[in-house]
């Protein structure tokens, strides 16, 4: 028999759902969010609009950085557009300009910036800092601030920068 040389198909495309492929897992959901901070977050945005905010220790030996770092987390999940953050605890003299620079320069590109300065007790170089922010947020230590301390602090930047405080646990001490 001659004839035409067959040619081989092509093999089909299975019907059936292949169980070998690799399925990428879905992307990790965030954790939730903490109530006490999402009413923080609300309190900072609701009552005014700011695009800078600095948070200030109200007594020396304080530290507001982990309020800080919770207000950037919880905007940046409510935000299209992440929300900056500086730590300026520990500024040398003469560093405050290029902080307020820094600040002014992420504002103007439509970002918003949170910065952790020390207490302006003990170190008067963030005063420049605290007065370039358009507000400010005070945090208070339990048990441990003095309140001619806080009083103070919100003379020397003024009552009226300040959106509200917040109380800080001591540290080892669980919530």
């Amino acid at each position: 028999m001659r004839g035409p040389t067959p040619v081989p198909l092509a093999p089909e495309e299975p019907h059936y759902p292949l169980y070998n492929e690799v399925v990428p897992a879905p992307p990790p959901q965030p954790e939730p969010i903490p109530h006490e901070l999402l009413h923080l977050w609300a309190m900072l945005t609701q009552r005014e609009k700011w695009s800078s905010l600095v948070v200030v220790p109200a007594q020396p030996g304080a530290s507001g950085i982990d309020a800080a770092r919770a207000i950037v987390e919880v905007g940046s999940q409510y935000r299209e557009k992440p929300i900056r953050f500086i730590s300026a605890e520990g500024l040398p003299p003469g560093s405050a300009a290029r902080v307020a620079w820094e600040m002014r320069a992420h504002v103007e590109q439509g970002g918003m910036i949170v910065v952790c300065i020390d207490s302006v007790l003990s170190n008067p170089v963030g005063i420049e800092v605290a007065l370039a922010a358009e507000r400010a947020l005070l945090c208070v230590p339990l048990g441990s601030t003095q309140f001619s301390a806080a009083r103070h602090t919100l003379d020397m930047i003024g009552k009226g920068r300040f959106l509200g405080s917040v109380t800080l646990q001591p540290k080892g001490r669980k919530k």
